[in-house]
């Protein structure tokens, strides 16, 4: 806010200043401008009249004058200058007295302008802009007269010292005005100029910079007063404390802590809002009595460590910003005087010298290390390089490829130890013709027509060659070339690679023999697996006929034998009746009826059609269930109720549930669901159903092994059929057996492909690989298996419902 205020005060005097020589658009810009500034300026007076008021009445001057409002710009400047002067605004006072002597000027009021003027000239000395003094000299001689003529003095040796500027928010003079000397002061007004000289001198003499730094806060310490320093330098973009000093009630210097250097992170050092007025606008700060100045109280150093005088002094270099020393008294107000102040402008104008050269000389010194470590560097590097070299060529040696180069017009430059093993003749001898043909011979025919073929294009060239070795026997050499470039993107030459592929193509060739008999081998294997595959549906048909063929024998034979009885009966029946129609008597009818049991054989006669009939339903029912079981699949997923292949396939196992000579019959005990009908392979599941139904009849039989009639009555064969909806969209299938069960090492690899647990000629090892590629792979299901060993074995089958 403080930098915005200073433009807006600087940019409205500027801006009236031309508005005279200004055109008429112009002007209005400047008065718009001025009146934006005058606005800002106005109500920070109100709220600081000390800082502020002045400035306001000055540019408030300026405006009325060049407005032609003569009376009250008079009144104004008068009033700018008596608040600057009031409130030791030295240099501000001196700009006002200027601006009034140029306004009394242009009236034509030489005397009156002579006045303000010599104020002027007598503030900037007091000030000491020495530019300033030389130019009022220069431009206004006949104002100056009067002061100018008696000053032929002796040129004062410190007559260019800036006295510095008082502390407050615009950075001008705060210097109490009986502490300033005549334009004439001499040099014994500033202190002892012999320690002032030996104070330079030490600064001169010092090249280190780390030891220039230490003597400079020395020597501005000691000659100031102060009990606390630091230098503030830059450092790249950022401005870091290169030092600090500070002294003890006892007078001992002590360390502060420096683990962070950066100026920004270093407010419990340094009055950051003082460092950054004083970088900003070059121009020292100074704070002779905290008490009296309390313009940086907001300052959170100022706020804790309450120093009673400071000062900030811009360290310049041709007015470049080279540095910034703060120096602080916590304990004593008024320290600096105006012949510290005088002596440490003297110290800073020195070590801004002395900061150039030493910088120089560590650029120097830097310098000289990094060039003598860049030569150490590259020294290590060439002997890196040559051990390289050396590993390459070892690595490039033992490789068992031909590696070789050569240059454009076919002279080698370089062939590893393979290439001249291989071909018999040494490196030094191809490195001693102009041409590798020489070498080579009628060999180098075929390598001469892989490089042309090689430099036409930018990729890589590959090329079959043969090529007699040194074993005398031609060798078939698989080459690839690539265009050897340098660094300007110039081809200078072939590099070659090349590999020895004659026991390669032996091998491709014993392979490609070796492939032909495993085809010939596979497809043996293949009309096996046809085999194995008919020899399972064989299998399936056998079990397909007998259960049809049991099944229908039954019915079949007491149809037969009925219809053998009933023929006889009919005939009976005939006989009898025929002897209606002969006429014959009633005696002999009666006696016919007795012969041939007639009750009974019209008794006997419609149980014997029924029984026949029931006989022919039976068969109706197994054709039906062979129609169900056997039905063709379609291309696509169908409807079909899951319990009616079920019951086909038990149907059609079912001469092998009945009793025998060895055992009682299988139970079969079914747990239907209620489920819905399901998208599917009918014909495909029926398989499932039968295959599983007749493993589980396998092992049951095989579990009876060894056991009697009455132990198997008293622990009967069971198989279990449960069908339920899992889920949403799911049903699931469960059949399982009380057989001798099922070992975890078998379960891992059950339904892998010609997998079985049976005996030779009694399975495939297809069944339940079908099974499993039917449940998962066609209808998008899983089967899992469950068992123990002599408990028994389930296997469960879980199937979407729509497909």
């Amino acid at each position: 806010m403080l930098v915005t205020m200073m433009h807006d005060f600087y940019d409205a005097l500027a801006d009236l200043a031309i508005y005279a020589d200004a055109a008429p658009t112009e002007r209005q810009q400047i008065l718009k401008r001025v009146g934006a500034s005058q606005k800002k300026l106005k109500e920070f007076a109100h709220h600081t009249p000390l800082n502020y008021q002045h400035k306001f009445d000055l540019v408030e001057a300026e405006l009325l004058g060049v407005l032609g409002q003569t009376a009250e710009a008079m009144e104004l400047y008068d009033r700018a200058i008596t608040g600057a002067k009031a409130n030791e605004y030295v240099y501000e006072e001196a700009l006002a007295c200027e601006l009034a002597a140029k306004f009394y000027l242009s009236l034509g009021r030489e005397k009156i302008a002579r006045l303000y003027m010599i104020d002027a000239y007598d503030c900037y000395v007091r000030w000491g802009d020495r530019a300033k003094i030389d130019d009022l000299e220069k431009r206004y001689p006949q104002l100056l007269k009067p002061i100018l003529e008696p000053a032929k003095v002796p040129a004062n040796p410190l007559a260019n010292f800036a006295t510095p500027a008082g502390h407050n928010q615009s950075l001008h003079p705060s210097i109490h005005p009986s502490i300033h000397p005549s334009v004439s002061a001499s040099v014994s007004d500033f202190g002892n100029f012999s320690t002032l000289l030996k104070a330079c001198q030490a600064l001169s003499s010092e090249r280190e910079l780390d030891r220039l730094i230490a003597k400079l806060m020395q020597l501005a310490m000691k000659n100031t007063g102060a009990d606390k320093g630091a230098l503030i330098l830059p450092n790249g973009n950022q401005w870091e404390i290169a030092a600090t000093s500070a002294l003890d009630n006892s007078g001992l210097e002590w360390a502060i802590d420096l683990s962070s250097a950066k100026l920004d992170e270093n407010s419990d050092i340094l009055p950051l809002k003082i460092v950054d007025c004083v970088k900003n606008l070059l121009k020292p700060v100074i704070v002779r009595d905290l008490a009296q100045q309390r313009d940086w109280d907001s300052d959170s150093y100022i706020l804790q460590y309450q120093p009673q005088s400071l000062l900030c002094w811009p360290i310049l270099d041709r007015g470049n910003l080279v540095g910034i020393l703060y120096l602080e008294n916590r304990l004593t107000a008024k320290v600096f005087t105006r012949d510290r102040l005088q002596l440490l402008n003297l110290l800073c104008s020195q070590a801004a010298i002395c900061l150039q050269n030493a910088l120089l000389y560590k650029n120097y010194q830097d310098y000289n290390q990094q060039l003598e470590r860049s030569l150490v560097q590259i020294s290590r590097t060439e002997a890196q390089l040559a051990d390289q070299k050396k590993m390459l060529q070892a690595i490039l040696d033992v490789a068992p490829i031909w590696i070789w180069m050569v240059n454009l017009s076919g002279k080698v430059q370089f062939l590893n130890k393979t290439f001249s093993q291989d071909v018999g003749v040494p490196l030094s001898d191809f490195l001693a013709v102009d041409h590798y043909q020489d070498i080579l011979g009628e060999n180098a025919a075929g390598c001469m027509v892989s490089d042309a073929a090689c430099l036409a294009q930018d990729l890589p060239h590959y090329s079959s060659e043969t090529l007699r070795l040194v074993d005398g026997q031609l060798h078939d050499l698989e080459i690839t070339k690539v265009q050897l470039k340098n660094s300007q993107g110039e081809t200078i030459g072939i590099i070659g690679l090349g590999v020895d592929a004659t026991e390669r193509k032996r091998a491709a060739e014993l392979l490609q023999e070796q492939n032909q008999q495993l085809e010939r081998t596979l497809k043996n294997l293949q009309q096996a697996q046809l085999q194995i595959v008919q020899s399972e549906k064989m299998s399936a048909l056998g079990n397909l006929v007998a259960g049809v063929a049991h099944e229908i024998n039954n019915p079949i034979g007491f149809i037969s034998g009925n219809l053998s009885e009933g023929k006889r009966s009919l005939e009976d029946v005939i006989e009898h009746l025929e002897l209606y129609r002969s006429g014959a008597s009633q005696s002999e009818i009666a006696d016919h009826a007795q012969e041939i049991d007639l009750d009974y054989l019209l008794e006997d006669l419609p149980k014997m059609v029924d029984s026949m009939q029931l006989g022919c339903e039976r068969i109706c029912s197994i054709s039906n269930s062979l129609r169900t079981f056997s039905r063709g699949d379609k291309d696509y997923k169908v409807p079909f109720n899951i319990h009616e292949g079920i019951d086909s396939a038990i149907l059609i196992l079912k001469h092998r549930l009945k009793a025998n000579e060895h055992r009682p019959q299988i139970e079969v005990i079914t747990k239907y669901g209620n489920l819905p009908k399901i998208q599917c392979f009918p014909g495909q599941l029926n398989q499932v159903f039968m295959n599983l139904l007749a493993n589980a009849i396998d092992a049951l039989e095989e579990s009876n092994i060894g056991r009697s009639f009455s132990e198997i009555t008293a622990n009967p064969n069971r198989i279990t059929i449960c069908t339920d909806t899992v889920g949403e969209g799911y049903i699931k299938i469960k059949i399982a057996d009380n057989g001798t069960g099922i070992k975890e090492e078998v379960k891992q690899q059950i339904f892998d492909h010609l997998f079985t647990t049976k005996g030779v000629g009694k399975g495939t090892g297809l069944g339940l690989a079908i099974v499993h590629q039917i449940a998962v792979e066609k209808h998008g299901g899983s089967i899992e298996v469950n068992g123990e060993p002599g408990v028994g074995t389930e296997f469960a089958i879980v199937l979407p419902v729509k497909g």
